[in-house]
């Protein structure tokens, strides 16, 4: 808590610098509509503002779409429009003492609709009962020679980890292992046979957005997702015939890396093309690491370098009568050590010597909106999903001997359909969601360096739900929500465990939902919701032994959870706040444990606790006190507790406190400078001995400045130089016991846009 306090007064502090405005004499009006449509757009945050007289002041248009600010001075004026779902735009006024200028402004439909998978209802604009949160890809593009992982860290209630095995994980409101399910232009990119997904070697260049459903999952999800739902969407273009992006970054530590990114349009067809590379070398260690035992270094954390090379291509056709078809390809390819585990001794247990000297992962997407009538549509992705890793376990942090290799390969097929219905005032959803996947597990021992004999094992698997929800109005501004479905997995293959009397696994469940929203006007809602929901076992739970780290334990039950959340939101012009309480009560919850004694004693074995409680408060915050300051934050609270044989118990890696706050200030039309802050506290992990200690709060402080190069350029559409420091205070995370986080670094580059 000591560290959290400067980070409660700092918030505190920033939120109540508001100015005070000053009452002119001239008049600027005008209607929002619909560049493709023609429809007024309401609810859209306009900002205007005078930089030679300091004056600035924000609306939003009414159901009309109309907008008006009055009582102006003359003078040059800057008009800034952002609305959800459409281009932002800028107009530059010259205005007259007396004048009203009528200002009409259409604004042009961002194509990445079509990949969202997000429950928005947006043919009659109905809110959603649960948690929907976005990044948008301006603070995206902030993210310099990141991954997926560096942008998940700017949500409320994340906490993104690095396991012992070296994956790089996305926590929602301390959601277990395995409970998010996380989508690329629709499409389920978690690994079934872990029901995970790195996001650590995933590059954030080609993202153009990410949109979060948190709280009770929509039917449209499929199964597995207690956790939330996370769409990572692609970039594309609207409102030019094309445009290519440079971007060339460097930092110390070494790291380096450059991407390049090409999108044009022509008629109704529109496309996305991006090539990227980055590499790192070991980390350095912050301030106040403790790492006795494999550390050879003093000055950098062992094993933790990482290379990934991608490839992303996305051609997008919409048609006359209103249908979307989108193909998208993505290729991974990486490579990357994992940091042991330092508060391990290599002479009493065993220690992860691992490395991934590959790492592939390869995508094809296709995805669709058809509309069948004027009440029907239906929309969908069906996809294609290999992904291969192989995992080196040496004898020493030597990295030199082997002492035996596993490679692993997963194919998978999915589909997601999903039928919209228009019926009356309210929207019925039909979803079928299904895959399949197969995993061929490859292990090779190795003695006095050559290779034995190998196992080779295949494992299968089916994963479906179908359910329906139905979203009505009860009143004027009452909306209730109710959803059900059935939801099932099958183990069809299970490798050498058949000869064992483990055939196979089958489950299956019906899945309940439940909500309202109340308008109480248009810029105040509140909304409750409630659900339950399973997540079966994955096949590694059941069947993985990790090299020999972990020992199987096929009778592991599934989870179900029951959960439940009521939050208020406040939509201003230029605040805007949500407050959500939480509550999660899991049945059957999958954790882990060190066996003590006997032949696997120091071995690890997932096992089914009698469940787990996790209940937590929220908090959101949005300002733009003037035109050229926008602040972002959030600070989330989660009480977490686990029982096990009748008897309470800590949760592993459950952080208590976690905290968000972004801060951007434009110095000069050209200059801006960002500040990102990150609290985590209340963090207890597991020992060897199956105890609990408590590891130390961390308090993360990145900063950027970046200088525009082009502006109003007529050869270049857009650049910037930046410089940036990640961790300024060198400040101590620990990831899990023995795992110390990176140190302070700094990066710099330039980005083109032409």
């Amino acid at each position: 808590m000591k560290k959290f306090l400067p980070f409660l007064l700092s918030c505190c502090f920033i939120i109540t610098a508001f100015s005070s405005l000053q009452a002119q004499t001239a008049t600027i009006k005008g209607q929002l509509t619909d560049d493709k449509s023609g429809e007024p757009i309401q609810g859209v945050n306009i900002y205007l503002s005078n930089q030679e007289t300091d004056f600035s002041s924000g609306v939003a248009t009414n159901q009309e779409g109309q907008y008006t600010f009055r009582e102006l001075a003359g003078g040059n004026y800057r008009l800034k429009i952002t609305a959800v779902g459409y281009q932002p735009s800028t107009k530059q006024i010259a205005l007259k003492a007396t004048e009203t200028r009528v200002l009409d402004i259409k604004l042009q439909p961002i194509k990445y609709q079509l990949s969202e998978i997000v429950v928005s209802h947006t043919e009659q604009d109905v809110p959603s009962t649960t948690t929907i949160q976005r990044i948008e890809a301006d603070e995206i593009n902030n993210i310099d020679l990141g991954t997926v992982a560096d942008v998940a860290r700017l949500l409320p209630a994340a906490h993104v980890a690095t396991n012992s095995r070296g994956q790089t994980i996305l926590y929602l409101r301390n959601s277990a292992d395995r409970q998010t399910a996380q989508f690329f232009n629709g499409a389920l990119i978690n690994v079934p046979w872990d029901n995970r997904v790195d996001i650590g070697f995933l590059p954030s260049s080609m993202l153009g957005g990410i949109t979060v459903s948190k709280g009770v999952p929509s039917v449209v999800y499929g199964t597995n997702t207690i956790g939330g739902a996370v769409n990572f969407r692609a970039r594309s273009l609207t409102d030019q015939k094309s445009q290519t992006e440079l971007k060339i970054s460097g930092s110390s530590p070494g790291l380096g890396g450059a991407s390049v990114i090409h999108m044009g349009t022509n008629n109704n067809f529109s496309y996305t093309t991006e090539v990227g590379y980055t590499k790192q070398y070991d980390y350095k260690l912050p301030d106040g690491a403790t790492t006795p035992y494999s550390q050879p270094s003093n000055e950098t954390r062992v094993n933790t370098d990482r290379r990934n090379a991608n490839l992303f291509f996305e051609g997008t056709q919409q048609f006359e009568n209103g249908a979307r078809l989108s193909a998208s390809l993505f290729h991974v390819d990486a490579e990357q050590g994992v940091a042991p585990e330092s508060n391990l001794d290599p002479s009493q247990t065993s220690v992860r010597y691992w490395r991934y000297p590959t790492i592939r992962q390869s995508m094809v997407i296709l995805n669709g909106r058809v509309p069948l009538d004027s009440d029907t549509r239906l929309r969908g992705s069906a996809w294609f999903n290999r992904y291969s890793q192989d995992i080196y376990q040496y004898q020493s942090v030597d990295y030199e001997n082997l002492d035996q290799t596993q490679a692993d390969l997963d194919l998978t097929g999915g589909l997601r359909f999903i039928l919209e219905q228009d019926i009356g005032d309210g929207q019925l959803d039909i979803a079928l969601n299904t895959l399949t996947t197969q995993h061929e597990l490859t292990i090779v021992p190795y003695q006095n360096n050559s290779a034995q004999a190998d196992s080779n094992d295949t494992y299968g698997q089916q994963i479906y739900s179908l359910g329906a929800e139905y979203t009505f109005p009860l009143s004027q501004d009452l909306i209730a929500m109710l959803g059900l479905s059935y939801e099932g997995s099958a183990i069809t293959n299970t490798g050498p465990w058949e000869n064992q009397g483990y055939e196979n696994y089958l489950s299956s469940t019906l899945s309940l939902s439940a909500g309202l929203t109340y308008n109480i006007s248009e810029q105040f809602r509140l909304r409750s919701s409630f659900g339950r929901k399973p997540r079966f076992p994955t096949m590694r739970e059941l069947y993985g032994g990790a090299l020999g780290k972990f020992v199987p334990n096929p009778n592991l039950k599934p989870v179900t959870a029951y959960l439940s959340e009521v939050g208020m939101e406040w939509l201003g012009t230029t605040f805007s706040s949500s407050l959500t309480a939480f509550l999660t009560r899991t049945y059957d919850t999958i954790d882990k444990r060190t066996i003590q004694q006997g032949p696997n004693a120091g071995k690890e074995q997932r096992i089914n606790l009698d469940g787990s409680r996790i209940l937590g408060v929220e908090t959101k915050l949005t300002t733009t006190p003037v035109e050229q300051l926008s602040i972002d934050g959030s600070f989330t609270y989660m009480y977490t507790r686990g029982f096990f044989q009748g008897d309470p118990r800590k949760l592993d890696e459950k952080p208590a406190w976690v905290g968000k706050l972004n801060v951007s200030y434009d110095l000069t039309n050209r200059l801006n400078i960002l500040s990102q802050t990150e609290y985590t506290g209340g963090i207890y992990t597991r020992t060897e001995q199956n105890n609990f200690v408590l590891l130390p709060d961390a308090l993360i402080f990145d900063g950027r400045i970046s200088y525009d190069l082009f502006q109003n350029n007529q050869s270049f559409s857009g650049g910037e130089i930046f410089f940036r420091v990640n961790n300024v205070t060198n400040d101590l995370r620990v990831l899990q016991l023995g795992l110390p986080g990176p140190g302070r670094k700094f990066l710099a580059g330039v980005k083109v846009q032409f």
